[in-house]
C-alpha cells in the first residue's frame, strides 16, 4: 500500500482555466516538468518542486495569483463515502486524491488481549469519510479535526491508532 504525496495548483480565479492555459503554454516551455495528473482546473504534479515552478511561470503568464494544494493519493481501493467530496475527488484518469490538510488517514491496531477492535471500528464507523483494505491492512480516513476522537475511542477498546500522513 502506497499513499503518495501530490502537489496541486488551482487559479484563484473562475475566469482562469489552468488546464486550458497549461495545454497551450507547456508545448513552448522547454523543459517543462511534467503534469502527473489534472481534474478540471487542478494541476497536480509529483514534486513540489515542479508545482512551485510551474506555478511561478503560470503567475508570470496570467498576471493572477495560483494557489498550491498539497493532495495525498490514496489507494485505488478506496470505497468513499459521499461526504467525501468535500475532502477530496477522484481525477480525469480514475485516480482518488484526498486535500492533505483537511483529512486523517489510519490504521487502528490491538493493544492487547482486552481490545475490542470490532466494537472501536463500529464507534468510529459515524465519523469516516473513506475505508479501504489493501494487502490485509484496514485503512480508514475521517476528517483532520476528529483525530483526537479517533485516539480515544480506540484506547477506550484497548486499541491504538497509527496515523499514516506522510
Amino acid at each position: 500500500m502506497k499513499i503518495e504525496q501530490k502537489f496541486a495548483l488551482v487559479s484563484d480565479t473562475s475566469e482562469i482555466s489552468l488546464s486550458e492555459v497549461w495545454s497551450g503554454f507547456s508545448p513552448m516551455w522547454e523543459g517543462a516538468p511534467a503534469l502527473f495528473d489534472h481534474d478540471q482546473d487542478l494541476l497536480i504534479f509529483s514534486t513540489v518542486e515542479h508545482a512551485e515552478v510551474v506555478r511561478l511561470e503560470l503567475e508570470a503568464q496570467l498576471l493572477a495569483p495560483v494557489e498550491s494544494l498539497h493532495l495525498l493519493l490514496l489507494p485505488s481501493a478506496m470505497h468513499m463515502r459521499k461526504e467525501f467530496t468535500d475532502y477530496g475527488f477522484i481525477s480525469h484518469s480514475n485516480q482518488i486524491y484526498g486535500y492533505a490538510d483537511n483529512i486523517f488517514l489510519f490504521t487502528v491496531h490491538s493493544e492487547d488481549s482486552q481490545a475490542q477492535p470490532y466494537q472501536a471500528l463500529e464507534q468510529m464507523e459515524e465519523h469516516l469519510l473513506a475505508s479501504c483494505s489493501e494487502n490485509g491492512l484496514a485503512i480508514y480516513l475521517t476528517d483532520h479535526h476528529s483525530d483526537e476522537l479517533m485516539l480515544r475511542i480506540a484506547r477506550a477498546y484497548h486499541c491504538s491508532i497509527e496515523a499514516l500522513h506522510l
